[in-house]
């Protein structure tokens, strides 16, 4: 049949860079019988589930991903070979857990690129979009010499691939940049070479996130380069690309040629983004609602010291390290240092699950409690301050032709100078 595959080219399972060896695997046409496809508008992605539901979730997700990688390079996937996306949620997973695994086909047509979905978490988590800009680079690197078997092939460099997936989390979530105040706060600076030598699959939570934020400067930086796209489309054309160094993208951006130069830029960029809004902080009793959203979906209704003695208790608590520290610096100034304790029993019962720190939750719940009760009689006060200050423009303005003198208030504080009035005062 014209259309049999001839080779199978596995990737990694995850998504960090690497240089692999091709190797020639049959394929029966059995294995891509599915029983209904669906295609996106431009013709870029097609995707295959029994799940009509999840078939155009995955579209969506992809549509998505596309759009932000528009913005760096102009794909011309849809012309010859659109990129198949499919549900493999009904097989078992493969080897080493991940949820998505992009691949890469060499055909009689020519060069085919698919992603591989095993878990839907990963259409939440932001995993299924990373897979989809792996295959969009991959089908630029690769476009005009595909890979064949027996040849060594590579996987774009991790960098790339974090900080797209994070500029669109950011864009989805709007997260202020604040978050990532620490990389400043550190007193280091970060170094650009020890940045490309991070493998972000070993990293710890609190890591990845640090991780990730670097990736979006550096990828902000190149975006503000003069040569702009045409930088990225020689960086992916570049042999060397993949290795995940500084010199490929400074010999496609020769206007970052200097090292010093692309560092002291990259280091800017980061101290930018990690200004905090302060004007964007949450009240007191947000930053408490969302702590309490935090505790509830961490520990399903357990304490944190049960939630970590459970089975993956690590894992949880990482979670929730990862989620505080979010949430700390979107908070209210007077929240922020109960956010930090809870961020630090955390990660303490991350290495250490039997610590004792009931006595410690205990105090800060007692505090949270003191400060939401005070933070809502001043939040009252400053009401009933606003209303005394009235003048007798504004009672106008709110009371229609012909209707009593006073304005029919009920709390508290108006009934008391109702009653002021009343005798006289």
């Amino acid at each position: 049949m014209a259309w049999k595959r001839r080779v199978l080219i596995l990737l990694a399972a995850s998504l960090s860079g690497g240089v692999f060896w091709l190797s020639a695997v049959p394929v029966s046409a059995a294995e891509t019988s599915l029983i209904a496809a669906s295609s996106s508008q431009g013709g870029v992605f097609v995707a295959f589930s029994q799940d009509r539901d999840l078939r155009n979730r995955m579209l969506r997700a992809a549509e998505d991903a596309l759009l932000e990688w528009k913005k760096i390079h102009e794909t011309q996937a849809g012309t010859a070979a659109p990129i198949i996306l499919n549900d493999k949620t009904r097989s078992a997973m493969p080897r080493g857990g991940s949820a998505v695994v992009p691949l890469i086909f060499e055909t009689e047509a020519g060069m085919k690129v698919q992603v591989d979905l095993y878990d839907e978490a990963a259409l939440r988590s932001g995993g299924f979009e990373a897979g989809v800009f792996s295959a969009l680079a991959l089908h630029a690197m690769y476009r005009d010499e595909p890979p064949r078997a027996g040849k060594a092939f590579a996987m774009p460099p991790p960098w790339l691939i974090e900080g797209l997936t994070e500029e669109l989390r950011r864009s989805r979530d709007r997260m202020p940049d604040g978050v990532y105040s620490s990389l400043i706060q550190s007193g280091r600076p970060p170094e650009l070479a020890a940045f490309f030598r991070q493998k972000p699959e070993i990293l710890d939570a609190a890591s990845l996130i640090l991780y990730r934020a670097q990736a979006v400067c550096l990828l902000r930086v190149l975006k503000k380069a003069n040569e702009s796209k045409n930088g990225f489309v020689a960086l992916f054309a570049d042999p060397n690309f993949s290795r995940g160094e500084v010199d490929p993208i400074l010999s496609a951006f020769p206007s970052l040629r200097s090292g010093s130069e692309l560092s002291k830029l990259w280091t800017l960029m980061i101290a930018r983004s990690s200004m905090p809004p302060r004007m964007a902080s949450l009240t007191v009793e947000q930053s408490e609602r969302e702590l309490v959203d935090i505790l509830k979906s961490v520990n399903g209704g357990r304490s944190l010291a049960e939630a970590a003695k459970a089975r993956g208790g690590a894992f949880v608590m990482r979670e929730c390290m990862v989620r505080l520290f979010n949430l700390e610096f979107r908070a209210h100034p007077l929240y922020q240092p109960i956010l930090e304790q809870y961020r630090n029993i955390t990660t303490l019962l991350a290495s250490k699950p039997k610590a004792p720190v009931s006595s410690k939750i205990q105090e800060l719940e007692n505090t949270r409690m003191l400060l939401v009760e005070r933070s809502q009689k001043i939040e009252d006060y400053l009401n009933w301050f606003e209303v005394t200050q009235l003048d007798e423009a504004e009672i106008s303005h709110y009371q229609p032709s012909g209707s009593p003198a006073a304005i029919p208030l009920s709390n508290p504080y108006s009934l008391y100078l109702d009653s002021l009035e009343a005798r006289g005062w």
